[in-house]
């Protein structure tokens, strides 16, 4: 077994908030994800990262926000549809972590572990002051199929990395750029 695939997976769990997992992230080449792949990876953690955000924000948030009563209003729905696109989340996971670490993400718990590892790691970078803005987004986002928000974040990570310079820290996964 290499040590890539453990390293990548620590990348992937840090994501862009340390700068150890963007310096492993350089010296490794990650591949980059698909927007569909990303879109599932982002579905599959979706249920996770609302509850997280909902836990952080609680105390900025007034008594009928969305995110306050999160758990009962939209959770379950999201979390239907994060386990039915997990295959399709393994594998874009698996392409990141690499053949040797991705035996790991076949059983039952590899959704809710991973989950577990990279929703408090989203909401870490979320100011107490955004708050009252994801709550709207959230709510705003309701009424759709839980893949449009993903989709909508995938489409923002693609505008952010886009106008990124050159020299400009990159997050440890990025997304392909489009085929012109």
């Amino acid at each position: 077994m290499s040590w890539r695939g453990p390293i990548a997976a620590c990348a992937l769990v840090l994501g862009a908030t340390a700068s150890s997992a963007q310096s492993f992230a350089t010296q490794l080449q990650l591949p980059c994800l698909t927007a569909p792949e990303a879109e599932a990876l982002i579905t599959a953690v979706l249920p996770e990262t609302i509850e997280a955000l909902a836990a952080s924000c609680a105390p900025q948030l007034p008594p009928g926000a969305l995110l306050r009563d999160a758990q009962t209003r939209i959770v379950p729905r999201y979390r239907s549809e994060a386990e039915a696109v997990w295959p399709s989340a393994q594998r874009a996971v698996s392409r990141v972590v690499g053949a040797d670490a991705s035996a790991l993400l076949g059983n039952s718990v590899a959704r809710p572990v991973i989950a577990a590892l990279l929703a408090p790691a989203i909401v870490k970078q979320i100011q107490p002051g955004e708050c009252l803005a994801y709550d709207r987004i959230i709510a705003l986002a309701e009424p759709l199929p839980p893949r449009n928000l993903a989709g909508l974040m995938v489409s923002i990570w693609q505008l952010t990395d886009a106008r990124r310079k050159p020299g400009d820290k990159r997050p440890a996964i990025t997304i392909c750029p489009r085929a012109a």
